[in-house]
C-alpha cells in the first residue's frame, strides 16, 4: 500500500474510531434526542464531529465516567477562537446525560466558561456558518473544507485536479493561478482528512478535476474543468442547503486571510500563503500588525 493510500484509510479510520467507544451509545441516544427536537442533519453531523475527539480520547471510558479534567484536556486542543462552539456542545451533551440521570454529576460545571471571542468582519463566514457548510454530504462538504483550509479563488477551485495534490507533503499546487502564476499552499489536517475522504467516496483518479459535473445520481464527468457558472450554481446550492447567508464564493478566501491573522500568521507569513505578488495587497484586505498581534508574541516568549 502507498504512503498516500496509508494515509487516505488512515484518516477515514480516526473518524470512524469513536464508534467503537463505551460512550458511544450514549451520544446514539443524545443525537436521537436531539432529531426528535427538530436539529437539522447538518447539525447533528457537526455536534458528532465535535464530541467524537472526547470519545476517540477515552475509549474505555462510559458517559458516567469523564472527569472536568478529561474535557479541559480535549477543549485546550481545540483553536482558541472556536472553543467556546464546542464547550457548548459538550454542555448540552453533559446536561442532556444529567436529566437523564446517566450521570450524577455534571463534569461541566467546572470546565471554565469562555469569552466568545470579538466577532468577524460581517462580510466574512463566522465559525458557525463555516461547521455548517463543512458538514454538508459528500463532496460538498469536503470541498468547502478545502477552500476555507487553503484560500482558493473560484478560478483556482476550478481548475484544482487531484494530482495538484500531495497528500504525503501535505501541500497543494496552485498552477496558473491569478497572474497566471503558480504556487504551493501547506495543507492544515482538516484539508488532508478531506481530499481522503473525497479519494474514498468519489474514486478519484489522478487526472480528475475535484469540482465536477455531475450527469446523474451516480455519475460525476470530472475530466473537463467546469465553468463559472456551473460553479456558482454548486456555490449557490450548497448556500441553501447549510441555510446560511448567501456571501460571494471569493468570501471563502478572505475567511481563509483573517484565519491566518487569528492564528497569529505575521504579515509575510499571510503574504507567502495568500498568493499575494506585494506585501500592500496584505495589508489593504488583512490589515496591519496591532498592538493585540505583539502582545501575544510577547506572551508566547514568557511561556
Amino acid at each position: 500500500m502507498s504512503t498516500a493510500t496509508r494515509l487516505e484509510f488512515d484518516a477515514l479510520l480516526r473518524d470512524a474510531r469513536h464508534e467503537q467507544a463505551r460512550a458511544a451509545s450514549a451520544l446514539a441516544d443524545w443525537l436521537a434526542h436531539q432529531r426528535v427536537e427538530g436539529k437539522a442533519t447538518g447539525t447533528l453531523y457537526q455536534y458528532t464531529r465535535q464530541v467524537a475527539p472526547l470519545l476517540r480520547e477515552f475509549p474505555d471510558k462510559g458517559i458516567e465516567d469523564f472527569t472536568t479534567a478529561d474535557i479541559n484536556l480535549v477543549l485546550g486542543r481545540v483553536p482558541e477562537r472556536s472553543r467556546y462552539i464546542t464547550r457548548s456542545i459538550y454542555s448540552a451533551f453533559f446536561r442532556w446525560a444529567y436529566l437523564d440521570e446517566r450521570i450524577e454529576r455534571n463534569p461541566m460545571d467546572r470546565v471554565p466558561r469562555m469569552r466568545q471571542p470579538k466577532r468577524r468582519p460581517k462580510d466574512i463566514f463566522s465559525e458557525e456558518e463555516i461547521a455548517l457548510l463543512e458538514a454538508l454530504p459528500p463532496p460538498d462538504g469536503q470541498l468547502f473544507t478545502i477552500l476555507f483550509g487553503t484560500g482558493l479563488r473560484r478560478g483556482e477551485g476550478r481548475t484544482l485536479r487531484r494530482d495538484h495534490v500531495d497528500l504525503t507533503r501535505a501541500r497543494l499546487i496552485v498552477y496558473r493561478g491569478k497572474g497566471d502564476k503558480d504556487r504551493i499552499v501547506p495543507m492544515p489536517a482538516s484539508v488532508l482528512s478531506a481530499v481522503a475522504n473525497l479519494d474514498l467516496i468519489e474514486r478519484l483518479d489522478r487526472d480528475d478535476y475535484l469540482w465536477s459535473l455531475v450527469r446523474s445520481k451516480r455519475y460525476r464527468f470530472r475530466k473537463t474543468e467546469i465553468g463559472d457558472s456551473t460553479f456558482d450554481r454548486w456555490y449557490r446550492r450548497c448556500i441553501e442547503s447549510a441555510g446560511v447567508r448567501m456571501l460571494n464564493p471569493h468570501q471563502t478566501r478572505h475567511t481563509y486571510g483573517h484565519r491566518l491573522r487569528e492564528l497569529g500568521f505575521d504579515l509575510e507569513e499571510r503574504r507567502l500563503l495568500m498568493g499575494h505578488e506585494a506585501i500592500a495587497t496584505t495589508v489593504r484586505y488583512y490589515g496591519t500588525l496591532t498592538i493585540e498581534d505583539v502582545a501575544r508574541k510577547v506572551a508566547e516568549l514568557q511561556a
